[in-house]
């Protein structure tokens, strides 16, 4: 028993290890006794079967419509996106101001194979002004992930086989149980975390903002002087209204602190009083 309790101290201790950015010792013993690592098994592998990447791919688009049609747009956008193959994860709309147009924001992530023809689609619906690509390599954080994966399941199931053994005290059964729940929680935030990466680089995230085209009559030459006059009114009434909060907020403690002041200054001035005429009678 305090054989298989030393190795869980260790197998602890490796965990530890391998949480802060070191190898576990648990993956170099496998290594070396025959078992290689994912990485090991891509170089022995050659030209037979290059290691997958895992990459998170996000496109921005920027789509110019009509002020009218823009709010159809906006919803027909998101009745397109279907699960499960597109997922919306965020749609808002901005209504015209009176110096401004309206404007709306979209926000999926879309199977790869799905992409272009949604990307068509709202060539369709209005006109694709700009277009920007980004991409990521997530293969290391994934690696890495589902090592963790494999220790903390090995290390699990180590602990249940501990919990099974016969004559054991209860201060060892307790401590394993503590361990058992510790390497649990963190199995299943790691399944977590993997989860999120596979929905990162399985599908495409597409980031949309429509943009309503501008006119003559819908903004002059003078427009944005209008509009700039208009937000400096309403930054100075603004800063009335932070004034004004503040002296009603300090107006009571002048009050108070008023009253003990002015009987300072007329102590103040009983004792000077009588200190002169102190003086003048001893003269």
């Amino acid at each position: 028993m305090i054989k298989r309790y030393a190795c869980l101290l260790f197998a602890s201790l490796a965990l530890a290890a391998c949480s802060k950015g070191e190898p576990p010792a648990a993956a170099l013993a496998e290594t070396a006794g025959g078992r290689a690592a994912p990485q090991a098994e891509a170089a022995t592998a050659g030209d037979q079967a290059a290691p997958r990447r895992y990459i998170a791919v996000r496109q921005h688009l920027t789509v110019e419509t009509g002020t009218d049609e823009l709010a159809a747009v906006w919803q027909a956008v998101q009745a397109r996106c279907q699960e499960p193959v597109c997922e919306l994860l965020g749609a808002t709309l901005n209504q015209a101001s009176d110096f401004g147009v309206p404007s709306a924001v979209v926000s999926v992530r879309i199977r790869p194979h799905a992409a272009p023809a949604f990307i068509a689609s709202l060539g369709k619906q209005g006109k694709i002004v700009e277009q920007s690509i980004a991409r990521e390599d997530k293969t290391d954080e994934v690696i890495d992930v589902e090592a963790r994966q494999k220790n903390l399941a090995q290390l699990r199931d180590n602990l249940r086989k501990m919990l099974d053994t016969q004559n054991a005290k209860l201060a060892d059964l307790l401590a394993v149980q503590k361990e058992l729940a510790e390497a649990q929680a963190q199995l299943d935030a790691m399944a977590g975390r993997r989860l999120m990466l596979a929905n990162q680089t399985d599908k495409v995230a597409i980031d949309i903002n429509l943009q309503a085209r501008r006119s003559v009559a819908e903004r002059s030459v003078f427009a944005p002087l209008v509009e700039a006059w208009h937000n400096i009114g309403h930054r100075f009434m603004d800063n009335v209204a932070n004034v004004l909060i503040f002296v009603a907020s300090i107006l009571p403690w002048i009050l108070l602190l008023w009253l003990p002041l002015l009987w300072l200054r007329k102590r103040w001035k009983t004792w000077r009083a009588s200190r002169h005429a102190r003086k003048e009678t001893q003269a």
